[in-house]
C-alpha cells in the first residue's frame, strides 16, 4: 500500500492509502488516513474546509499526530478562524 494525497469535490485535501498497482486517479477510492471528518463541529461549511486543509498542510492527519503536535492544531484552527476575523472586521 501507498500513500496517496487526494482533494475533493470539495477542495479537501486527504491522505489516503491505495494498493501499489493502483493509479493515483483511483485516489478518491482509496482507505483516508486523515485528516477525519470534521462535519461533527458544526462550521459552517467554508470554514470547515479551511479547518480541514490547514490541518492536512501541517501534517496533523493521524491521532498520533495531533497528540504529538498540539501546538500545531491550535495554529490550524487560528490559521482556518483567521478570514473570518478579518471578513468581520472589513464590515467595520
Amino acid at each position: 500500500m501507498r500513500q496517496v494525497t487526494y482533494t475533493d469535490t470539495a477542495g479537501r485535501k486527504w491522505q489516503r492509502l491505495l494498493p501499489d498497482a493502483a493509479p493515483d486517479s483511483d485516489a478518491r477510492k482509496g482507505v483516508p488516513l486523515g485528516p477525519p471528518s470534521l462535519e461533527a463541529l458544526g462550521l459552517n461549511h467554508e470554514t470547515e474546509v479551511r479547518l480541514h486543509n490547514a490541518l492536512f498542510n501541517r501534517g496533523l492527519i493521524t491521532a498520533d499526530d495531533v497528540a504529538r503536535r498540539p501546538n500545531e492544531v491550535a495554529a490550524a484552527l487560528m490559521s482556518a478562524l483567521r478570514l473570518d476575523a478579518q471578513t468581520i472586521m472589513a464590515l467595520y
